[in-house]
Order: C-alpha cells, then structure tokens, then sequence
C-alpha cells in the first residue's frame, strides 16, 4: 500500500492533516480554476459510498505531493456487509492536483492481505484537468457512477480471481503472458525476467500450489510495488486484459 500512495516524495497525511492544510494550498490558478480541499475530495467518496453502496470504509490512507502539498493520492479499504473473505478486499482509490498536473480520477481494484498486493480493474476520469467551477457537482455525480459499479465490480473480481486461481500453466504459458503483456505496453521490457523470477520463486506462499494464473497474478502485482500510481494502473488493466483474453473471458 505504501508504494501506491507514497511515491514521488509524497508524504502521508492522516484525515485530520488533510483537514489543517493551509489555504494557500488550494489558491486558484485563473478566473475558471477552483481548487478542491484534499479533505473535501475524501469527503465526496465517503458520501458516494454511504448514499449508493453497501460497503463501509475500514481503512483510508492518503498521500500528498507537490511544492504546496497540491497533489493528493488516496485509498479507502472496503468491507460490504456480511463479508467475512480473509484472503483480500476490495479498494476504491483516487488522485487529482490542484496545479492542473493531472486530473480528478477513481478507481476500483482489489487489495491482497497476505502480499499487500494490489490491482486495478477499472479507473476513469471524474473532472478535467482545470477544476471548474461546477467541479463539486458535477465531480459528485461521477464519483457517485463510480461507487455504483463496486459491487457488480467485486463480483467479477471474484469471478476473476478464482478462475485464475483454477487455471494451472507452466513455463512456457507464463512466458507467452508475460512477453505479451510487454508487447501492450503493461510491463517494462525489463522487468520481464523479475516477473519470471518471481513466478518461479515467489515472495510469499500463496497456497495456491505455485504455478496457477493468479500466481503470476500476484507476480505482476509485486514487481509493479514502487512504480508511479497511474503507471501500476493502467498496467495493472493490460495484464488483466491479457489474462482474459488468454482465458477466452
């Protein structure tokens, strides 16, 4: 988790810091520009997910970035009610920068206890780049279109991971995956052999004998730890779409 939130020179912040940050932090930039609060960003998906699902947040960790701390990068662990999984939870996580660098954006993944592996499934843009003045609005409403797809997003997740988990493959398929998720762009040509090694000789004992597709699942997702934020997501879409398409899904 650290790696996905703490990343170039960001710095953690609890709830309560984002809430002391001073004004300054969020001083417009033209007549059209209005900033958002980092607070009132968390605000806006804690809403979402009490108003349109059936998850609590069970954790929430934030980074921020920036000469002004202008840059935030957050995560909410989610719990739906009734679910007692040990194995791995759902996460909604979200970023926006109040200088413009890059836009509001969420997304949908799950979070593997064991590993603190983490992937992305789905992530799509709330507002533009240049925070208009509507942004509280109209932000809402996308975030709410956003919350609205984590259940049907769990269920295919699930679905998904323990297809994986059944799907049995040796050398030579974990080679063809990995060559073809470098070939789409979802993998550093030279992080090929990493991924292979940790295949072969994973980190953690993962009980699932070694040498399934969640496996190299779970490789893709440890050698990606560290890398920048919106790098590990799209990658993370790309291998997974690789997988499936591998799959027939």
């Amino acid at each position: 988790m650290d790696n996905f939130i703490l990343h170039c020179g960001a710095v953690e912040k609890s709830y309560d810091q984002l809430l002391s940050l001073n004004a300054h932090h969020y001083a417009p930039l033209s007549a059209t520009h209005k900033p958002i609060p980092h607070y009132e960003v968390a605000d806006m998906f804690k809403k979402s997910l009490k108003q349109h699902s059936d998850y609590s947040v069970v954790w929430e960790r934030y980074g921020v970035s920036g000469k002004k701390a202008t840059e935030l990068f957050g995560a909410m662990g989610l719990r739906k009610d009734g679910d007692n999984r040990e194995d791995y939870e759902m996460f909604i996580c979200f970023r926006h920068s109040n200088e413009m660098r890059f836009s509001l954006r969420g997304g949908i993944g799950d979070h593997f206890f064991m590993c603190d592996n983490m992937s992305m499934k789905i992530e799509f843009e709330i507002a533009g780049t240049k925070h208009t003045l509507n942004i509280e609005f109209t932000g809402q409403l996308r975030i709410d279109d956003l919350t609205k797809k984590i259940l049907p997003m769990d269920v295919s997740l699930h679905e998904c991971n323990d297809r994986y988990g059944r799907t049995v493959i040796g050398q030579r398929i974990s080679d063809h995956l990995i060559n073809e998720t470098v070939r789409q762009g979802g993998l550093q040509k030279t992080k090929a052999m990493v991924v292979d090694a940790e295949f072969m000789t994973p980190s953690y004992e993962y009980g699932l004998g070694g040498s399934t597709l969640l496996d190299l699942k779970h490789a893709f997702t440890h050698v990606a730890k560290g890398s920048f934020y919106g790098d590990q997501i799209k990658r993370s879409q790309i291998m997974h779409k690789v997988f499936d398409n591998y799959l027939g899904a």
